[in-house]
């Protein structure tokens, strides 16, 4: 019996009981084909080809697969046939096979390997960070802008992107509540790249989970990080926030403490407050900048409630107002 003729045999009697989630789908004298499955997402094929003169030259490895970045595929390939150079002489086929089964168990963002790529390239700026665990499955973010930052945490599972990615801050220096409408509407984004919509619309494709990683990013850095410590206040167009961060007031009723409304854009407290309880009210007060309805826990009175507000304050005016002419006369 040959040399490869002994380690097919072996291939054939031992190879999928000691690889999880291998299936065998060919063997010959030239060459070794087998999948190997982790999840939806992480499962590729191995073209295993016997060179002449093997075992004395290493085997060469060609790997394929519908689900992961093409460089991922050639870094399985180079690091199988680095593998394979250290057992020239001896059978090399379930080693390999090992060797790319515990690179899929290991990296658990080769799915996901474009969106990293896109948000250190378009997202992140000089001073910012981004730290990859890649056995953990997660990533540490800090993102900054004129000194104000969010350190955040990424967090994915196995069967990522058909799971959203997982957000929390783990620092700032954002107003807390502000940070937290942040992290909040980014677990919505997410969300809704995995789960359809309770009410499909007329016309539109049916509903396909997309990864969550990249548009979350985008969405907490482009339109938060980096956007809010120079967006102007919605009516007195002055900066919203100070030019240090130590600065902020924490206040919630203190003139400069920072509204967030759901259209976001970003008041002063004293402005809103001011245009909130000041004519006209039908329909509901409107944002300046967009022209959709405010809504507001601190400012939850109906338009007919806050008319008649307005008007009973108009008439007390009016009382000390002749109150005062009567003194003067």
């Amino acid at each position: 019996m040959s040399f490869i003729d002994e380690e097919l045999t072996k291939i054939r009697k031992e190879l999928e009981s000691c690889v999880e989630g291998l299936e065998i789908l060919s063997t010959s004298q030239h060459s070794v084909q087998v999948k190997i499955w982790k999840t939806e997402h992480k499962q590729l094929r191995l073209l295993i080809m016997f060179p002449e003169e093997y075992p004395k030259k290493s085997l060469m490895v060609e790997v394929k697969s519908k689900s992961l970045p093409e460089r991922v595929m050639k870094l399985i390939e180079n690091i199988a046939e680095k593998e394979a150079k250290k057992l020239l002489g001896q059978h090399q086929v379930i080693q390999i096979c090992k060797v790319a089964r515990q690179f899929l168990d290991e990296n658990m963002f080769i799915v996901c390997a474009d969106e990293l790529d896109a948000v250190k390239s378009r997202l992140l700026e000089d001073g910012d960070e981004i730290k990859i665990k890649q056995k953990a499955g997660s990533f540490q973010l800090t993102a900054h802008k004129n000194g104000y930052y969010m350190n955040l945490k990424f967090s994915v599972t196995d069967d990522y992107p058909r799971s959203n990615v997982k957000i929390e801050c783990k620092a700032t220096n954002f107003p807390a509540d502000l940070a937290a409408m942040f992290v909040r509407q980014g677990v919505e984004l997410s969300r809704r790249c995995v789960v359809a919509p309770a009410i499909q619309k007329k016309g539109e494709p049916p509903f396909q989970v997309k990864p969550s990683i990249l548009p979350v990013a985008e969405y907490l850095i482009k339109d938060c990080i980096k956007f809010y410590p120079i967006a102007q206040c919605s009516i007195c167009d002055n900066q919203t926030f100070p030019l240090d961060p130590k600065d902020v007031t924490q206040d919630i009723r203190g003139a400069l403490y920072v509204e967030y409304v759901y259209c976001s854009h970003v008041f002063h407290h004293k402005c809103l407050d001011t245009y909130m309880k000041t004519p006209p009210f039908k329909g509901g007060k409107k944002c300046p900048i967009c022209g959709k309805r405010i809504f507001h826990e601190k400012w939850k009175a109906t338009p007919e409630l806050a008319e008649q507000r307005w008007a009973y304050k108009q008439a007390k005016r009016r009382e000390l107002d002749e109150v005062t002419d009567f003194m003067d006369f």
